[in-house]
């Protein structure tokens, strides 16, 4: 008498074929968000939460990151934006989580966008490949570019 199998052929059949898929997918590249095109850089001062002063290509560049808008640290009077000492504190947060974060990081990298009037970079700033600005986003912490800041209650 012959031994029992253990799993039906039918099963053996589907995690075969479901090992295979895993293989071939596994090992297909994607060039959307490839950290290859990625500049090196390291962290220098967190001068805001969006305004990064790093060393880049062996110079020193002010970054401000892409996409977002963070809280102000003071009242602009001259340019007659509203301000209040809610988003004061909600830029000192802001600026700890993100000291926070680039501190942690093992890798810090910019995809440039362009060189802004002003001689700063505007960049989309990764941290162990993860979007920067996408994680300040996460923590309520910035906002998309796009949206009307409303830092005041």
């Amino acid at each position: 008498m012959g031994r029992k199998q253990k799993y039906p052929k039918q099963m053996l059949g589907f995690f075969s074929g479901l090992l295979g898929i895993l293989m071939a997918t596994t090992g297909m590249s994607s060039s959307a968000g490839c950290p290859c095109n990625y500049t090196p850089a390291k962290l220098i001062e967190v001068i805001a939460a969006d305004t990064l002063l790093l060393q880049v290509a062996n110079v020193e560049e002010t970054v401000k990151v892409a996409g977002i808008r963070v809280p102000r640290l003071e009242s602009h009077r001259a340019s007659g934006k509203a301000w209040c000492e809610a988003e004061g504190e909600k830029a000192l947060q802001a600026q700890d989580y993100a000291r926070t974060l680039l501190m942690k990081a093992s890798e810090i990298s910019i995809d440039e966008t362009e060189r802004l009037a002003s001689g700063d970079l505007l960049a989309v700033v990764y941290i162990d490949n993860v979007s920067f600005g996408q994680e300040l986003l996460y923590k309520y912490l910035a906002i998309e570019t796009d949206d009307t800041p409303n830092w005041c209650p």
